[in-house]
């Protein structure tokens, strides 16, 4: 289990209960079943209505402190309100009470972000080796590749990226794309065009990758395609 999605601390809840009490402004709302909030939040998020969401997931959140969906789209509506703080804390919240299941790796996303916007270097680092530690997959990798990079930890990047191709499931190119991209960024073009002939092995029939290769010079096609090792 993740360390950092452990029981709070003393200081932990008060900082738990002040996110709430900051976040608990829907007083005198009527009362409604969360899964119906949920849903109006949603739809207010698909409509961009920002501010409409906020006060669907505030109550919700009020309602029951153990809604952890609610907890995670409230999560990501402070992000994109820049506060990053609050975002943390109801994401590490969501966390706890979903640290093994499918929406984890939605929410350790979120998390990663909300520590990195908060510049918590040492918390991200621990947060990234935890999750591939305890996890593994492909998708685990990308995160920590991704975050590497953005520090200028090319080795730490470069390394996270292959291991995400290595562990990619079966028909999946996304990671060797990513790997392609993040190969060009550092400006390792025959690395670059490897990952992106492994892709192409994978999705011949991806128009964007038949693109990317003739960027390159090379012809999509049969000898084009070259299957990843394993």
């Amino acid at each position: 289990m993740f360390a950092i999605g452990r029981t709070p601390t003393q200081s932990g809840c008060c900082r738990w209960l002040a996110v709430v009490a900051v976040v608990a402004v829907c007083v005198g709302c009527q009362s409604k079943p969360n899964p119906l909030l949920r849903k109006h939040g949603i739809d207010a998020l698909n409509d961009k209505n920002l501010a409409a969401a906020e006060k669907r997931f505030v109550q919700a959140v009020e309602q029951d402190p153990t809604d952890w969906k609610s907890l995670y789209h409230l999560g990501l509506i402070r992000l994109q309100q820049g506060m990053a703080f609050d975002a943390q804390i109801l994401l590490e919240r969501a966390l706890e009470l979903r640290h093994n299941d499918a929406e984890t790796s939605d929410i350790l996303d979120a998390l990663a972000e909300s520590l990195f916007q908060r510049r918590r270097m040492e918390h991200l680092h621990k947060l990234l080796t935890q999750a591939v530690t305890d996890h593994g997959t492909s998708r685990d990798y990308l995160r920590q590749g991704r975050y590497m990079a953005k520090l200028g930890d090319v080795d730490a990047a470069k390394l996270a990226y292959r291991k995400a191709a290595y562990f990619a499931a079966p028909g999946d190119p996304d990671p060797f794309v990513k790997l392609a991209d993040f190969y060009e960024s550092i400006g390792d073009t025959t690395n670059a065009i490897t990952s992106l002939r492994h892709a192409h092995a994978i999705a011949p029939g991806n128009q964007r990758l038949q693109h990317r290769l003739r960027e390159y010079g090379i012809v999509p096609g049969p000898t084009a395609a070259v299957p990843p090792a394993k």
